[in-house]
This record gives C-alpha cells, structure tokens and sequence, in this order.
C-alpha cells in the first residue's frame, strides 16, 4: 500500500486564508458557508471524526455549541482537493511568462506592493 501524501499544513492554512477566518476555533455556519455545504453536514463530519473540535457545554436548557479546529477543515479540504497549492503557482507562472514586458512592469509593481503589505 502506497503511503499516504504529505500535507503541508502550513501552505495550506495560507493558501486557504481568503475562504476561512484565521482564527483556532470556527463555528459550524463559517465553515458551511465557506465550503458550500450545510451546517447539518459540518456536524456529521464531527459526529464521523472527521473533523475535529469542541464541544461547549451550555446551561441547562440551551443548545449544545460546537465549535471546528481551523487546522482539521484545512486538513479536510486538503485531503480531498484534487490540487496542491504549488499546482496554482505553476498554472500562474504558465500564464505570465507568455505576458508582454510592458504587463510583466505591471504585476512585478502590484506584487511588490502586496508583499510590502502583507510584510507590515
């Protein structure tokens, strides 16, 4: 039997920053949204162990909360995905070299301006 792939969690976590709040613990709704299912299915898969998180106890009458491990959907959306972040990486590659010089000014300065903010 093959061994399974290795994720690298934290490529994905980055990768993944424009779909989930970068917070430890995510409620049900962020994550269906996020992926596009609903919030029955984020349950189930808690329910299934497939992702993991915490179950917060409520005062007696109220409704049990759970609350998702950012890390295990990223861990769950990786397993799954049917790319890797390097694979986005090369197809963009792929299409700005084909691009003239006077575009490739252009994404060099914008690229340069996004790194100088995420850099702040």
């Amino acid at each position: 039997m093959p061994a399974a792939p290795h994720i690298n969690l934290a490529e994905w976590q980055e990768h993944l920053d424009f779909l989930l709040p970068r917070r430890e613990l995510l409620r049900a709704d962020q994550i269906a949204g996020a992926i596009g299912v609903d919030e029955k299915t984020i349950h189930r898969l808690f329910d299934s162990a497939t992702l993991h998180g915490h179950e917060v106890n409520a005062a007696k009458g109220e409704r049990q909360h759970r609350r998702y491990r950012r890390d295990s959907v990223i861990l769950f959306l990786a397993d799954r995905a049917n790319y890797a972040p390097a694979d986005l990486r090369l197809k963009l590659l792929g299409i700005l070299i084909k691009q003239p010089l006077s575009e490739l000014v252009l994404f060099h300065q914008a690229l340069g301006e996004q790194i100088r903010r995420k850099q702040a």
